[in-house]
């Protein structure tokens, strides 16, 4: 090899060994800070939690999430069950809290620091099943920069932080409120029973278009509101829930909003309203109530449809066991297109333009 070629492999080795120096100081400079705060809260089991209390407001709110099982429920929606993704992302965010620097030691600065019972933004406390407080803290109000202050119930040590989490105390922020969602392409038909008025729309076998079954002589349906009608059920969502014991007594559950699926799966609602709110209770079916018998000489095609219809039977049972139990506050929008009575649906159809005779030639 020549000389000018070892020159050359020469000055790449100096720079290849010069690049990895500087990545390496890079990377520690990088590590540094990413280590250079320390966890708010240390040494937390999550295992050992048994309930979870979270107030906010100054001590106005507060929600109480208890353990049940292997999930959780809300104690302030009489033990509603709890949606388990929440709840751990909730946890995740109180243990990622990282303190940066120690601002004070004296229990006298809490106030003005706002991390106290009656001045933080919230505070957060996770007790064991003997009802023991684990670890309890405190966060302030955000200095409008990204900054707070925090404090553990148990120290008078207060810590600035960057980037507080968001931490609700309302109960239904911890609550999956989604009942239902359910394709178009999936519903065959939508009966409404309001008071004495009644009547069925059904889908064509396309699913291009929704008709009126029974379609009043001289009637035809007015602008597309019935549309609305027959997909009131695709999202349903609920704003607020109570269990069927502790519902209003004065409830009278007298309009029925029934939608029926084309693999035979039925969703009923019964609907009451009061005070301008509207209440619903929901279960499910499966119509094909006919014994499901496995042959030898089944076909792959006809056992994968046994299949489907032993699973459709199933989630129905069990739809109708996680919700026989509750009452939904549902929507204004979606429970006014539920009890829509028929007239608002249709209109008289136009009469015929009158056609002038031709005029007889000279």
């Amino acid at each position: 090899m020549s000389n000018k070629k070892l020159s050359v492999l020469g000055m790449i080795a100096v720079l290849m060994a010069g690049w990895a120096v500087l990545q390496n100081r890079i990377s520690q400079n990088v590590n540094v800070a990413d280590f250079s705060s320390s966890l708010l809260i240390e040494g937390l089991q999550v295992e050992a939690i048994s309930a979870i209390t979270i107030t906010s407001d100054k001590g106005a709110k507060t929600t109480t999430l208890n353990r049940s099982g292997k999930g959780f429920v809300v104690a302030d929606k009489d033990n509603y069950p709890a949606d388990i993704a929440r709840i751990n992302r909730l946890i995740n965010n109180c243990l990622d809290i990282r303190t940066h620097e120690k601002v004070t030691d004296n229990p006298d600065n809490h106030v003005d620091l706002k991390v106290t019972d009656e001045t933080a933004r919230y505070q957060v406390a996770f007790m064991d099943k003997d009802g023991k407080e684990i670890v309890r803290f405190f966060v302030s109000e955000s200095d409008g920069e990204g900054g707070a202050f925090a404090r553990l119930g148990t120290a008078n040590d207060v810590y600035s932080i960057q980037q507080p989490p968001y931490i609700s105390a309302r109960p239904m922020d911890y609550v999956d409120a989604q009942l239902l969602q359910i394709e178009q392409k999936q519903i065959a038909s939508v009966a409404v029973r309001t008071g004495a008025d009644s009547y069925v729309l059904k889908a064509s076998e396309d699913k291009t278009t929704v008709e009126l079954q029974d379609m009043p002589e001289g009637k035809q349906v007015k602008g597309i509101d019935y549309k609305s009608v027959f997909g009131a059920i695709n999202s349903l969502r609920f704003e607020d829930v109570t269990s069927v014991a502790n519902s209003p007594a004065s409830l009278e559950f007298d309009n029925t909003y029934t939608c029926k699926l084309d693999d035979q799966t039925v969703y009923k609602l019964t609907l009451a309203q009061k005070d301008e709110k509207t209440y619903a209770k929901i279960s499910a079916d499966y119509l094909d109530k006919s014994q499901v018998k496995v042959g030898k000489d089944d076909s792959e095609e006809q056992l994968k449809e046994k299949e489907a219809k032993l699973l459709a039977m199933d989630a129905a049972k069990a739809f109708t066991q996680k919700h026989q139990n509750w009452v939904y506050q549902i929507p204004s929008y979606i429970a006014n297109n539920m009890t829509k009575p028929l007239a608002e649906l249709l209109e008289d159809v136009p009469e015929p333009e009158a056609v002038e005779p031709a005029e007889a030639p000279d």
